[in-house]
């Protein structure tokens, strides 16, 4: 393809719609821990990344969201016509839990498909700090 698309990066809305139409009660469930870290805050913001990463990949472990991330992910690769390599499992380099939320990546061909389940924000308005973004959004794109 001449226009800098690929097979995989014309699979991108398909690869949303599985995960909102297959996978809703995970996003719910990864909405819902992303919450309970927040609830721990003293306000609506926090400056220290401690205060995010490691709460929230305990309530994902917790709540049994993180074993389902690596079946969402296959689904997900799946969708875009193409096999995965090898079974992700709930670990790097397939599920990482960030400061934005949970990162899903998977190896197909020559190409990284990678998709951001968006729970927190980071504003650098001041200092770095941050903030819950409400749902859990979906982006998702090729390296």
């Amino acid at each position: 393809m001449t226009d800098g698309t690929t097979p995989l990066t014309t699979a991108l809305d398909e690869v949303e719609r599985v995960l909102r139409e297959e996978h809703d009660r995970l996003l719910t469930v990864v909405g819902q821990c992303a919450d309970a870290v927040v609830a721990e805050w003293d306000g609506d913001s926090v400056a220290d990344r401690d205060r995010v990463v490691p709460p929230f990949a305990r309530a994902l472990d917790g709540s049994g969201a993180l074993s389902r991330l690596p079946r969402a992910l296959a689904d997900a690769v799946t969708a875009t016509g193409r096999p995965m390599p090898a079974p992700p499992v709930a670990a790097p380099p397939y599920v990482v839990v960030t400061g934005e939320g949970v990162v899903l990546r998977a190896t197909v061909g020559d190409e990284r498909l990678v998709i951001l389940l968006r729970t927190f924000d980071v504003t650098s308005d001041e200092s770095e700090r941050y903030v819950r973004t409400g749902d859990v959004s979906i982006e998702v794109e090729v390296r």
